[in-house]
């Protein structure tokens, strides 16, 4: 099948598969690798925790987002972003791990947060493609790619990265991992669209200065009923940013090896949450959005309790296997419900900046419950870390049966 522009729907989904994978190099680092690594290095919970605000430019990307619906074409953009975040990869690993931490830690959070950055603004012009050139009926599969790619991303970026930092050291690995951005421009340098397709300016976005772009936002907030549904992109999946930041240093100061963690959440779980984005979007098509987003929510809460018995002194191989493989594969339910609601959102004219707005909100929120898994843990423990994130998860089900108790679901999803 061909969609406007030139590009079919089978390359389309391949693309975006390997965009999505490259945005996940970045997060696996941040999310999954970097707290066991610092933390093996001495550093405490608390400040573990602060290494939430690398993400910032998620949280913020939807000021710039509009820019992107405006300027250059989306050719251009992820051309120059990937190879930037290349170039920052290989920064990173211009010096071992040992020296970021001990001689230069705050140039090491500088890079890191430059190539989130990077990954941030290019996911801006990735989801804006996947909107703009997915029909409808595809949305469902698109997510699960986005989620899948994602996934796989972070499964190389965190878990498969610290098992080849404990057998290769720091510096060769991130090298070979700074190679796979490589494959990535290939098919991007070829992708060829039309100028309407890449929504050259005013077309994209019905732009007029600084009123046009305060405008764009405003529309976007004012849709009937959509106040209920924002509450719901900011608490699904809060819950799950405050438990899981913690996951690595937990399972580090129950005795566990980097390599054993990096095997653990980085690959075998990480394939459980694959599977979970690739059955996410399947039953999506069956369920409908409000109840795959309350039957996964609940799932993801369930997986975040199991963390519980983890915290509680459970050693036992295949528990924790268990524990693992079934949060992931929640999350992954839970997240391809989520970005496929957000999706179907998204107006014609501006699909960038609406997914940007909604995934900057849900971000921020996440964000801000990272950055308070390691205080909570310094404080109060695991245990309590984990019972409040799933706490949180179940309490975030609630806007989402008011906003379709409510009768509102055509206001939205239309």
């Amino acid at each position: 099948m061909k969609r406007e522009g030139g590009v079919s729907d089978v390359p389309l989904l391949g693309l975006l598969a390997m965009l999505y994978f490259a945005q996940g190099l970045p997060s696996g680092l941040l999310g999954k690798a970097l707290p066991p690594l610092l933390r093996a290095h001495g550093v405490s919970l608390s400040a573990i925790g602060f290494t939430a605000l690398l993400a910032l430019p998620w949280t913020l990307k939807f000021l710039w987002a509009p820019f992107l619906d405006r300027f250059w074409t989306r050719r251009q953009w992820l051309l120059t972003l990937n190879l930037a975040t290349f170039g920052l990869m290989l920064l990173v690993a211009a010096h071992d791990f040992r020296h970021w931490v001990s001689q230069s830690f705050a140039g090491l959070m500088a890079v890191l947060f430059l190539m989130n950055l990077a990954a941030a603004t290019q996911d801006i012009a990735t989801d804006g493609l996947a909107v703009s050139r997915l029909a409808p009926h595809l949305r469902g599969l698109g997510n699960s790619v986005q989620v899948i790619g994602y996934k796989i991303g972070m499964i190389v970026g965190g878990g498969f990265l610290l098992w080849l930092v404990a057998r290769f050291g720091w510096q060769l690995s991130y090298r070979a991992l700074a190679l796979l951005i490589v494959p990535v421009l290939l098919p991007v340098w070829f992708m060829r669209e039309s100028p309407a397709a890449e929504g050259a300016a005013v077309q994209r976005a019905d732009w007029q200065g600084w009123q046009g772009y305060v405008r764009l936002f405003a529309e976007f907030l004012s849709r009937p009923g959509i106040g209920w549904w924002m509450i719901t992109v900011a608490m699904f999946k809060a819950g799950d940013a405050l438990a899981s930041r913690m996951i690595g240093p937990l399972l580090l100061d129950r005795g566990l090896l980097l390599a054993d963690i990096g095997l653990l959440t980085g690959v075998v779980g990480a394939v459980a949450g694959l599977a979970g984005a690739l059955f996410g979007g399947l039953f999506l098509l069956r369920l409908g959005h409000r109840n795959a987003l309350l039957l996964f929510g609940g799932l993801q809460a369930v997986g975040l309790a199991g963390y519980l018995l983890v915290a509680g002194g459970v050693h036992d191989a295949t528990a924790l296997y268990a524990v693992v493989c079934a949060e992931q594969f929640a999350d992954g339910l839970s997240t391809v419900a989520l970005f496929t609601s957000m999706m179907d959102v998204c107006r014609a004219q501006s699909p960038g900046t609406d997914y940007t707005l909604q995934a900057a909100l849900q971000v921020t929120v996440s964000g801000f419950a990272a950055l308070a898994s390691g205080l909570f843990a310094q404080a109060w423990g695991y245990s309590v870390v984990f019972t409040t994130g799933s706490a949180l998860t179940l309490f975030a089900l609630a806007p989402v049966l008011m906003y379709f108790r409510a009768g509102r679901r055509s206001a939205v999803f239309d």
